[in-house]
């Protein structure tokens, strides 16, 4: 597991609201093209739920902090900083936005996936209805709070102790769970009256009753392997540390 990769995966279960759209192709039949709307329908829906293709500025600060605080518990990485201090700081500092950019790369195709689930197997009001909710200025306060609130420590440690390990849904699970109730304590009562209201519709239960499925299309997303960037990430690791340290790790 990658855990620069892992960690930017985590941070699309809270992200703020970022629209995104999708190109698709003129259809040839009416059929096809009220199949195309459905879709294009359910990929905006998707793209909202999970904030679209971007890592916002304040989930890579928390990712960026609690990077650091984990690495300062790892005896290999106490070790190191001891000897040359600055260089936890210095590979966190290199790697993050590398990391930052393959994962935004790679989010339109998650989004696909969710898509394709929520397109069929949500109708066109669910769907609207739904996509109402992830639009709403209401959901965005909500998902900043949830930002800021993100605890990431134990799939930090996991990831550090284990680099062979994944990340299960029920990893992804409780983070977000444990955020939402951080953050629902915060709610004003006029975004708490909007998401009560989501709450009552069948398109919150449809939601509600896809999410171990686009659970499992998150979490499958987010421990896939890739060789290149995983080199690409490895490679300026290394330089980091032999321009920091002049240690030669050619070898």
């Amino acid at each position: 597991m990658n855990i620069f990769r892992t960690l930017s995966g985590i941070a699309l279960l809270a992200l703020p609201v970022v629209p995104a759209q999708m190109a698709l192709a003129q259809p040839a039949t009416p059929e096809a093209s009220a199949q195309s709307d459905h879709f294009k329908a359910a990929y905006q829906m998707a793209s909202l739920s999970v904030g679209g293709v971007a890592l916002s500025p304040a989930v890579q600060k928390v990712m960026h902090q609690q990077l650091l605080q984990g690495f300062a518990q790892d005896g290999s990485f106490q070790e190191l900083e001891m000897q040359y201090p600055g260089l936890t700081l210095a590979i966190v500092d290199a790697v993050l936005p590398i990391a930052v950019r393959q994962t935004e790369q790679n989010t339109p195709a998650l989004i696909e996936r969710l898509a394709t689930l929520y397109a069929a197997e949500m109708t066109a009001n669910e769907i609207a209805v739904a996509t109402e909710w992830f639009a709403s200025p209401a959901f965005s306060r909500f998902n900043a709070s949830m930002e800021s609130n993100m605890d990431l420590s134990k799939i930090i440690d996991k990831a550090i102790n284990d680099t062979e390990s994944q990340v299960s849904s029920d990893d992804l699970d409780t983070i977000r769970q444990n955020s939402a109730a951080r953050s629902a304590s915060a709610m004003e009562l006029e975004d708490q009256a909007v998401l009560m209201q989501f709450s009552r519709t069948p398109a919150f239960a449809k939601f509600e009753s896809l999410k171990p499925r686009s659970m499992a299309i998150e979490t499958a997303w987010t421990n896939e392997q890739e060789a290149d960037p995983d080199a690409e990430i490895e490679n300026v690791t290394i330089k980091t540390i032999e321009e920091f340290t002049g240690l030669d790790l050619s070898e």
